[in-house]
């Protein structure tokens, strides 16, 4: 019977491979961890640290997170910002193009205990969170998703005045005009340019 072999070849590969695991990701806030007063952090995420994923937009660049957590005792106060790049194609004449967008962060959590009547009341809103006494981290990624995915534009385009491409040929009118005529109507609609 032959020996397997371990993976690894010393005791500091080991302790290294521990180590990175123990590691939380930035988004992982520790509430044990964070001082009394204002602390300040800085981190990026990719659009699949968040579940975010779009058809017709891409987040091909990390997400720039800014955040700013103010505790006293138990209670965490927390606002920033997210904002990045979306890429994808102009809604006008399907060329390349990409918009910057920009996300508000708030989250109020409070570790104690609470009874069902105050949990209820607090139950709709998004931005408060109450936790038990005993829970040592709070998860940040639901309230970045919700705030990355409404801030990302429905529509991007190349250029402010993009004039988008002919009705009827398909040209690019960025690129000069097609020589269509824009009076001609399809005969369909022909009856209907009478009902002035």
């Amino acid at each position: 019977m032959q020996r397997r072999k371990s993976p690894f070849t010393s005791a500091t590969e080991r302790l290294t491979v521990r180590l990175a695991n123990d590691i939380r990701p930035d988004w992982i806030l520790v509430l044990d961890d964070v001082e009394e007063g204002v602390t300040d952090r800085s981190f990026r995420m990719t659009a699949g640290d968040l579940g975010i994923s779009d058809e017709f937009l891409r987040l091909e660049t990390p997400i720039h997170v800014e955040i700013t957590i103010g505790r006293t005792l138990q209670t965490f106060a927390l606002k920033g910002r997210a904002q990045g790049e979306v890429h994808g194609d102009c809604s006008r004449c399907l060329t390349a193009a990409s918009a910057r967008f920009r996300a508000k962060l708030h989250l109020f959590a409070q570790r104690k205990e609470a009874d069902a009547l105050e949990l209820e009341a607090i139950e709709d809103e998004d931005e408060v969170l109450v936790v038990d006494p005993k829970t040592r981290e709070i998860s940040l990624v639901t309230m970045l998703h919700d705030a990355v995915a409404l801030a990302l534009p429905l529509r991007i385009h190349c250029k402010e005045d993009c004039k988008g491409l002919c009705g009827q040929c398909g040209d690019d009118l960025n690129k000069g005009s097609c020589g269509c005529s824009e009076q001609q109507v399809d005969p369909r609609w022909a009856a209907l340019a009478q009902l002035k």
